[in-house]
């Protein structure tokens, strides 16, 4: 304490002094918990020097301070009120609504049943079953409410932005049920200002109850901090419960906040995507069944590529025709990774990859692939490409391989301990080439054709791609390219490579994502990206003229031999015994929700309730490990989505609680009507047949 601190405090009268040392111990007590809770928070509070933002005088009456503002306890109360009010108006502006366009047309989630592709497909009809049921009790607008209503002063879900003096927060847990309390401030000062006034640690005692959350969130920089707050969404919530979610502004003139929300809002898609679904799955296992029992060589690692040694990845983007003749140039240092379509447009160029890799599960893959020239670059290229992959497509090469993909059910299935390498391949071919490359060991990767972006008046793939080079014969291909064409007719900005912005899909942007995840996962290596399409964060930018490639033809052809030596023969699991396993795990998944959906329900609330309950199960940590969630988890999210919607849509609750009933047992209906399935793919890896589907 400073002099002139000792001399204010001699001066304090005795109930000045109480009030004041009772704010500060509030103040240390918060900043303790907020150490110990949300420790990036605490640390944002020290790193930053604030003044208590009040005075007391001599008659312990207190005048707060807040940026221009300045008034008594009453002034801040009566603000609270105010906010509180506009708060519980709940219009529909103040409520988070996901477009789900399904409730009017069905056929928008259940259109993949008429695939071919599809080994017996099952969940299109309990998908259309749940939007079907909802229908038939709610036909009429005047039925439903215009966004989700979960019953009288419930809120499963609360973004509240701004702390602030803090009366609404007390309030707010009072007045409502609350499941889930997200606190976001974008203002030191106004976090800093509640610390005085609010009982964190009293506030958070009260949402430790199973299922509950209580979350803090501050950043200087919006970007981040609505990435935190999709972050904290998904870790303590179905992500499809932010349908509905309430919005709590403190502050309604914060140009700040206002640009939060917008963002939060633009990326609010993102929680809807990347969940997977059974009847993927399903196709993936038959497919690795089946690859599994023609012993095709799996990729292990272990083999090291020279120091020196170069790869280049090739997507199909636009930059590739600006860099093929770099690529012709350096052509015998480099190994170089085809990916995806652009095998079509090396193939239309004459140039051979040493590798080409694929992904996608379907027997669309060997359509799109089905086209003279490509056919003939494959007939001499090694096929890399995921173990769920159509097995049509290894006939293609001579040298076919496969790899175990990163997240993958089918993957799983052929190494139950996690013994073999994973590679992350999701969404795009690019994505497995660099993750394929860094794995191997290459630490100088260049992308060629990786542009994951487009400009508004140029083409959206490279010129000599399958998309514009002419070879899309047949319905099929045509459709295909139709429907690239129509996709990126439109798009949304994204920082671009070497100008401000480009447009990007949202595929492309998740590809961008997670590239940068691999791309961070080997802080060793560098990744050059000479592509005039979409900023990747960690790689380096270079102009395709700029390029100098220092390999030899030596390095190349020992890292070549490198990067085949890292595939065997051999070393998957025994597959009807994984199966045999996988449907255990099923009937305990079945036996444990079946006891969960027969808990009480009575209200709206409890059907929420239900959801959470079994979102929880679904990710409890110790079922982690275990291969039937990736299986099932994913469908029972989308299905839980659905539910979700439709229940809180509707006005009577009554009828939302006999309609939840009902969705709970459609549920189990699923899992038991895919429990067949994965019966049929037993018989199929213990004995080479499937069994006839009307005797199963």
């Amino acid at each position: 304490m400073n002099e002139a601190e000792s001399a204010a405090h001699a001066e304090w009268t005795p109930l000045q002094e109480a009030y004041i040392r009772k704010l500060f111990a509030t103040y240390q007590a918060n900043l303790y918990f907020l150490r110990e809770k949300f420790p990036a928070v605490f640390d944002t509070l020290m790193a930053t020097k604030l003044p208590a933002p009040f005075e007391v005088d001599a008659e312990a009456r207190m005048t707060i301070f807040s940026g221009k503002h300045a008034g008594g306890l009453r002034d801040f109360t009566d603000l609270g009120r105010v906010l509180l009010h506009e708060f519980e108006r709940a219009t529909d502006g103040t409520r988070i609504w996901v477009e789900a366009g399904y409730l009017e047309n069905p056929a928008e989630i259940t259109d993949y049943a008429g695939n071919p592709d599809f080994f017996r497909p099952v969940e299109h009809v309990f998908r259309g079953e749940i939007v079907r049921r909802f229908q038939e009790r709610c036909p009429s607008p005047d039925q439903r409410h215009r966004r989700p209503v979960f019953g009288d002063h419930v809120q499963p879900l609360v973004i509240v932005f701004g702390s602030g003096f803090g009366w609404h927060l007390e309030r707010l847990i009072d007045e409502y049920e609350i499941f889930h309390l997200f606190i976001v401030d974008t203002d030191v000062e106004r976090l800093n200002m509640s610390l005085y006034f609010v009982d964190f640690i009293a506030l958070h005692q009260r949402f430790e109850r199973h299922g509950r959350s209580f979350s803090i969130a501050l950043h200087d920089d919006n970007e981040l901090l609505a990435a935190s707050v999709l972050a904290t969404i998904q870790k303590h919530a179905a992500p499809y419960m932010v349908q509905g979610a309430a919005l709590f502004f403190h502050d309604y003139d914060s140009e700040r906040v206002r640009d939060l929300w917008e963002r939060i809002g633009a990326d609010m898609g993102k929680l809807f995507r990347g969940w997977g679904f059974f009847d993927d799955e399903i196709l993936g296992l038959r497919h690795a069944v089946e690859n599994a029992m023609a012993r095709r060589p799996v990729f292990v690692g272990g083999a090291s590529v020279p120091t020196d040694a170069v790869a280049v990845v090739v997507g199909a983007g636009p930059s590739l025709d600006t860099l093929l003749p770099v690529l012709r140039a350096y052509r015998d240092r480099v190994v170089v990774f085809s990916c995806g379509t652009a095998i079509s447009a090396l193939a239309n160029a004459g140039v051979d990859p040493d590798f080409h890799v694929e992904i996608e599960r379907t027997a669309a893959t060997y359509r799109i692939l089905d086209t003279p020239r490509t056919r003939a670059v494959l007939a001499r290229t090694p096929l890399l490409t995921s173990a769920i992959m159509y097995p049509g497509v290894f006939d293609l090469s001579p040298n076919p391989a496969m790899f175990l993909k990163d997240i993958d059910f089918g993957s799983n299935m052929l190494d139950f301990d996690g013994r073999l390498p994973r590679v992350r391949t999701n969404p795009t071919c690019t994505n497995g080439g660099l993750d394929l490359a860094l794995k191997m060991g290459f630490r100088e990767v260049y992308l060629f054709g990786v542009d994951l972006g487009f400009h508004p008046d140029g083409a959206h793939h490279s010129r000599n791609s399958i998309y514009y080079n002419g070879e899309a014969k047949g319905d099929y291909l045509a459709g295909v390219v139709a429907g690239t064409n129509w996709l990126h007719r439109g798009g949304n900005p994204v920082p671009g490579n070497f100008r401000d912005t480009v447009l990007s899909t949202d595929q492309l942007t998740y590809s961008r994502d997670v590239l940068q995840v691999s791309i961070a996962a080997h802080p060793d290596a560098v990744v050059y990206n000479p592509n005039d399409g979409a900023r990747i964060a960690w790689t380096q930018r270079i102009l395709p003229d700029d390029i100098q490639i220092a390999a030899t033809p030596e390095s190349r052809r020992l890292a070549v031999d490198a990067v085949s030596r890292a595939f065997m023969r051999g070393v998957l699991d025994d597959m009807p015994g994984n199966i045999a396993s996988l449907l255990a795990q099923l009937d305990a998944v079945i036996a444990d929700l079946t006891e969960l959906f027969a808990r009480p329900i009575q209200r709206k609330a409890d059907l929420f309730v239900r959801l959470a309950d079994m979102h929880a199960y679904l990710f409890q940590p110790d079922h982690q490990q275990s291969q039937v969630f990736p299986l099932v988890r994913g469908s029972l999210q989308h299905m839980g989505r659905f539910a979700n919607d439709c229940f809180a849509l509707m006005k009577d609750e009554t009828a939302a609680v006999e309609y939840g009933r009902e969705v709970f047992d459609l549920l189990l209906g699923f899992l038991k009507a895919g429990r067949e399935n994965i019966l049929a793919l037993h018989a199929l890896a213990s004995t080479g047949t499937l069994p006839d589907k009307q005797g199963e």
